[in-house]
């Protein structure tokens, strides 16, 4: 198995997660008419990563929107970063 140098592009030897190298991301769960799906939100900083939740939420206001997860480094060792998000984005998704 071939080793991936840190600043190489991904190899066929590594999975990825997520198809990018933000370092948060978002999974956002909506309604449909027959169920729910989800989109997703990524930044390289928790204030992009805000801005791209919060853009999704207007997106889909009529439709019930819901942070399911949110990830930091999610090709990497992955850190789930919910509960401190969602908290978050509670507090100043009304100012956005």
């Amino acid at each position: 198995m071939k080793l991936v140098e840190k600043n190489q592009l991904q190899s066929k030897d590594k999975t990825e997660n997520v198809p990018h190298s933000y370092l948060y991301h978002a999974e956002i769960k909506y309604e449909t008419k027959d169920g729910f799906d989800y989109t997703s939100a990524m930044g390289n900083s928790i204030v992009e990563l805000i801005e791209g939740i919060s853009e999704r939420f207007k997106r889909f206001k009529d439709r019930e929107p819901y942070l399911e997860e949110v990830l930091f480094n999610p090709n990497g060792e992955k850190a789930d970063v919910t509960y401190k998000i969602r908290n978050l984005f509670e507090g100043i998704k009304d100012a956005i």
